[in-house]
């Protein structure tokens, strides 16, 4: 078994005021407001080239990255516009030992060496 370390992602836990608004299906859940715009923000052509609308999109917060400086570029970018975040840091990454594709898989393959009679 190796250690691969820990990944990490931006949560978003406050959106600007004006940023949200109640759902027109539940009110008491929050969407964001398609209409919103940081101030001051303006598309660049190749913003609208590349998300494919004029209208302002937030960063995904749906990946995750392999190093925290990386995750805190994005929270950085997305606090650029007004919303505060906080870098979540996921449990430890436990790997399999090598030749073994699910982690434990080496544990079961003794046990069932050893419930044999086999050497382990």
């Amino acid at each position: 078994m190796s250690s691969g370390g820990y990944l990490y992602r931006v949560q978003i836990v406050e959106y600007p005021q004006g940023a949200l608004i109640p759902s027109p299906f539940d009110p008491d859940v929050m969407g964001q407001d398609p209409n919103w715009k940081p101030q001051g923000w303006q598309p660049s052509d190749y913003y609208v080239k590349r998300m494919g609308t004029e209208r302002f999109i937030w960063p995904t917060t749906s990946r995750e990255w392999k190093s925290r400086s990386s995750a805190a570029r994005r929270k950085q970018l997305i606090e650029s516009f007004g919303a505060k975040c906080i870098i979540q840091r996921s449990s430890e990454i436990r790997w399999p030992a090598d030749g073994y594709e699910r982690f434990g898989a080496e544990l079961v393959a003794l046990a069932k060496a050893i419930a044999r009679g086999g050497d382990a």
